[in-house]
C-alpha cells in the first residue's frame, strides 16, 4: 500500500474548526490489500489505535467489538470491505476519545458504487452529505497534507474525579437522596457518551467510602457494568474485584443478571439497574416492590436499549409506585464536544435520532383508519415516513437494534404494514415469510442436523414441535407489532393485527400458516388468541434478560396449515401437564394456570404414533430431550420393571430420568456421569435399546 494513502486528502476543514471534534475519514481501497496497515497507521499522530477487521493480521475481529466497551482510543480503523456491521459501528463509535478519528475502509470503488441494497443507499447518502466526512484520494492522486483534529482539552479539575459538571451534580444528588431518605428512587437519563455508567461507579465509591453497605448491580450484560467497576476500583484501590463482586472493607458490590436477581431477590442497601430500558417492565416492577432504594439508568437512544419506550412507560409506573421519584439528566458529552460530527453521523446511520410523532389529543375513529403495505424504497425516499415507522418499532420492543432496521430494509422476505389515521402513522406490523424448504432439508432440520439462519417458525415447529414435514410449509411470522403509545388501549392493535392477517391470507404468495413468537405474558397470550391464533409451543429455557419463556402461536390458512395447527395444538395439550411438572415448573403462577387450561382432559399414558416418532428421533438422531420427554416418560410408564436386556447402568439412568426428569445435578450424581452432555448421549442409547424391546413385545 502506497504511503500516499496516508498523506493525501481530497478536502478538509481548517484545523481551528476541528478542536475536540472527531472526524470520519472514509476511502475506497482495492480488494487485494496486504497486511501493511500497521506501517501506515504508525504515521498517524495518535497514541492508541484500534484495528477492527476480519482480514487484517493481529486485528480485533469485528464480532468481538462488544468486548471493547469501556475502553478509549484516539483512532479506530474499521474494516467494512466485507460488511458494515451496524452493532459493531455503534460500539466503536463510543470508544473514541474527543478529537479522535474513525477510519472507515470500504470496498473498492466500483463494487461499492454497485451495491444497490436499500441500506447501503442510506449509508452512501450519509457519507456524501454529512459534515466531518473526508475522502482520501485514490493512489496516485495529488499529494496534500493530511490535517488531523486536535486532541481534546483537559477536563475541568474543579469536578475531579468527575469529568463534567453534569456528572458531578448527578453523583452529588444521588448521594444526597440515598442518605436523606429510607426510600429513594432516581432515574439517570442521558444520551450516549455522557458518563452515565461511570457516574454510577463514582456514586457507589462515595457510598462505600462513607459507610459499610451492600450494593447490587444488574444490567442486560455483564460487560455493561465494566465502566462502573473500573471507576469503583480506581476510587477505592484498596478494594478487591473478583469476577463480579467488589469488596471494600465491610462493603460489597455485586453484579447479578436480571433473571437471577428476579429469582433470588437478595437483600441490599441499594439496587442499581444499568441500561434499564433493555429490561422488561414486568421485571422492573418486581424490583420496585422489593427494594427500598433504587437507581435506574437508561440511554435515551442507542444500540444499548430503547430509551424512548422505557421513558414513556416506566415513568407512568414510577408515578404510581414511587411518587416523588427523581429524574437526573446528563447532557454534556464527556469525551467530545457538543454537536460532534461523528456523533451526529452515527445517530443518522444507525437510526438513533428518531422521534415519535406527537399524537396527544388525537381523536381516532377506527372506521377512518386504513392499513397499507409499504416498501423500503418509499421509506428511504420519505424521511418523515421513515422516522414515524422506525420510531414506533424502536419504542415497542426492547431488543430492536440498528441491525434489525437494516434487515427490514433489505430482506426480500420482509413485508411491512402501517396503520394510518389523518395521514399520521399510528401503528406498524413487520412480517417475515419463512419456510418452503424441500423434503430433504425439512427432514434434516427435524433430526437436528441443520439449522438454517432465520425461519424461526419453520424450524421451531419442525424440530421442537416434532413434525418432520413442518418446515416444508410456508409461514408468515409477525416479527413486530407496535401502536403509538398515545393511541394504545383503543383496540387499534387488534384492528391492525386482524387486518394484516386478512391481507397476508389473501396476498399473491400462498401462505399455509400465520404465526408469531414472543415472551410469555398472559395479556399477550389473550391478545393473540383473540385474533384466532392457537398456542402450539412453550420454550423450556428462560431468557436471561426478559426472564420469560418464549411461546409460539399460529393460525392455519391453507388446509395443510390448519391440519398442522390442529396436530401441534393437540400434542401440546396432551404433553403440557408433564412439562409443567418438570421443565416449566419455574413459570410464574398465572402462566401455569393459563397453560393448565390448555391441558387435554383425561389424558392417558398410552403411547401413540407421535410418541413413537419422538422416541425414534431422540434415540437415533439429535432431537432435544425436553421436547421428547413426554414420550420417554410414557415409554418408561409402560414398564413396571425395566427389562433385563438393558445394562444395569442403562436401567439406572432411565430410572433416574423417570424420577428426576430435568434435575441433571441429581441424575448425573446418581449415575456417576460427568455432566448433562454425556448423560444425554448415554440416554439416547438406552432409549434405543428400550424401544427395541417395546417393539418386540408389541
Amino acid at each position: 500500500m502506497a504511503d500516499s494513502w496516508w498523506l493525501n486528502i481530497r478536502r478538509y476543514l481548517p484545523v481551528e474548526h476541528m478542536s475536540q471534534q472527531r472526524v470520519i475519514v472514509a476511502w475506497h481501497q482495492a480488494a487485494g490489500i496486504s497486511n501493511r496497515w500497521q506501517s501506515g497507521l504508525s504515521q498517524l499522530p495518535y497514541k492508541s489505535v484500534l484495528i477492527l477487521s476480519n482480514n487484517i493480521e493481529h486485528a480485533v475481529p469485528v464480532k468481538k467489538s462488544r468486548q471493547l466497551l469501556g475502553r478509549e482510543y484516539d483512532c479506530v480503523l474499521f474494516d467494512a470491505r466485507e460488511e458494515l456491521d451496524l452493532d459493531a459501528i455503534g460500539v466503536v463509535s463510543g470508544v473514541l476519545r474527543g478529537g479522535g478519528c474513525l477510519l472507515l475502509i470500504l470496498p473498492d470503488k466500483n463494487r461499492w458504487q454497485k451495491l444497490n441494497s436499500h441500506f447501503y443507499c442510506h449509508v452512501k447518502r450519509l457519507l456524501n452529505a454529512e459534515a466531518g466526512v473526508f475522502y482520501l484520494h485514490e493512489p496516485g492522486g495529488k499529494n496534500t497534507d493530511l490535517v488531523f483534529p486536535a486532541q481534546p482539552t483537559p477536563s475541568n479539575k474543579k469536578y475531579d474525579p468527575c469529568l463534567t459538571e453534569d456528572q458531578f451534580n448527578a453523583v452529588e444528588n444521588s448521594f444526597s437522596l440515598y442518605n436523606d431518605s429510607s426510600r429513594m428512587c432516581a432515574v439517570v437519563v442521558s444520551g450516549r457518551g455522557r458518563g452515565k455508567s461511570s457516574s454510577l461507579g463514582l456514586l457507589v465509591a462515595r457510598l462505600i467510602q462513607d459507610s459499610p453497605c451492600k450494593v447490587i448491580i444488574t444490567a442486560p450484560r455483564r460487560s455493561t457494568a465494566d465502566p462502573l467497576f473500573q471507576h469503583l476500583s480506581a476510587q477505592c484501590p484498596q478494594g478487591e474485584l473478583h469476577q463480579s463482586c467488589f469488596k471494600y472493607n465491610e462493603s460489597e458490590v455485586r453484579f447479578i443478571a436480571p433473571d437471577a436477581l428476579l429469582d433470588e431477590l437478595p437483600d441490599a442497601d441499594l439496587l442499581l439497574v444499568d441500561e434499564a430500558a433493555a429490561i422488561p417492565l414486568s421485571i422492573l416492577c418486581v424490583y420496585l416492590k422489593h427494594y427500598n432504594k433504587l437507581v435506574f439508568s437508561t440511554t435515551t437512544h442507542g444500540y444499548e436499549g430503547t430509551g424512548r419506550g422505557f421513558i414513556l412507560k416506566f415513568y407512568t409506573l414510577l408515578d404510581k409506585q414511587r411518587a416523588g421519584w427523581k429524574k437526573i439528566e446528563l447532557h454534556q458529552p464527556v469525551r467530545w464536544q457538543k454537536n460532534d460530527w461523528l456523533e451526529q453521523w452515527i445517530e443518522k446511520l444507525l437510526f438513533l435520532n428518531l422521534q415519535l410523532d406527537d399524537c396527544a389529543g388525537l381523536d381516532v375513529d377506527m372506521h377512518k383508519c386504513s392499513v397499507e403495505q409499504i416498501d423500503a424504497a418509499s421509506l428511504l425516499s420519505d424521511q418523515k415516513k421513515l422516522e414515524s415507522t422506525f420510531s414506533l418499532l424502536a419504542m415497542a420492543h426492547y431488543r430492536t437494534s440498528p441491525a434489525d432496521f437494516a434487515y427490514i430494509l433489505d430482506s426480500p422476505s420482509v413485508r411491512m404494514y402501517v396503520l394510518y389515521f389523518q395521514e399520521k402513522i399510528i401503528g406498524v406490523v413487520v412480517v417475515s415469510h419463512e419456510g418452503r424448504f424441500d423434503e430433504t432439508l425439512s427432514t434434516e432440520i427435524y433430526r437436528g442436523l441443520r439449522r438454517p439462519k432465520g425461519h424461526l417458525l419453520a424450524q421451531t415447529l419442525c424440530f421442537h414441535g416434532g413434525v418432520e414435514h413442518a418446515a416444508q410449509l410456508a409461514y408468515a411470522r409477525i416479527m413486530r407489532i407496535a401502536i403509538h403509545p398515545d393511541m394504545q388501549r383503543r383496540k387499534l392493535g387488534q384492528f391492525l393485527l386482524n387486518t394484516v392477517i386478512e391481507m397476508e391470507s389473501q396476498n399473491e404468495i400462498d401462505i399455509d400458516m400465520i404465526g408469531t413468537s414472543f415472551s410469555a405474558e398472559t395479556g399477550l397470550l389473550d391478545f393473540w388468541q383473540s385474533a384466532g391464533l392457537t398456542l402450539l409451543r412453550a420454550g423450556f429455557s428462560r431468557d436471561h434478560v426478559s426472564a420469560s419463556n418464549s411461546v409460539v402461536m399460529a393460525l392455519g390458512v391453507s388446509q395443510q396449515g390448519k391440519s398442522l395447527v390442529n396436530e401441534l395444538a393437540e400434542k401440546f395439550s396432551r404433553n403440557i401437564d408433564i412439562w409443567l411438572e418438570a421443565f416449566l415448573q419455574p413459570l410464574a403462577r398465572e402462566l401455569k394456570v393459563y397453560f393448565s387450561r390448555q391441558a387435554l382432559q383425561d389424558a392417558d399414558y398410552q403411547l401413540n404414533a407421535e410418541d413413537m416418532n419422538d422416541l425414534t428421533s431422540f434415540a437415533r438422531f439429535h432431537r432435544n430431550y425436553e421436547a421428547c420427554f413426554p414420550a420417554i416418560y410414557r415409554l418408561l410408564c409402560f414398564y413396571n420393571e425395566l427389562p433385563d436386556m438393558l445394562e444395569p447402568a442403562e436401567k439406572n439412568l432411565l430410572e433416574a430420568c423417570r424420577s428426576y426428569k430435568n434435575n441433571w445435578q441429581e441424575i448425573t450424581a446418581r449415575c456417576f456421569i460427568s455432566g448433562k452432555t454425556e448423560a444425554i448421549k448415554k440416554l439416547r442409547l438406552a432409549v434405543s435399546h428400550l424401544l427395541d424391546d417395546y417393539h418386540q413385545l408389541k
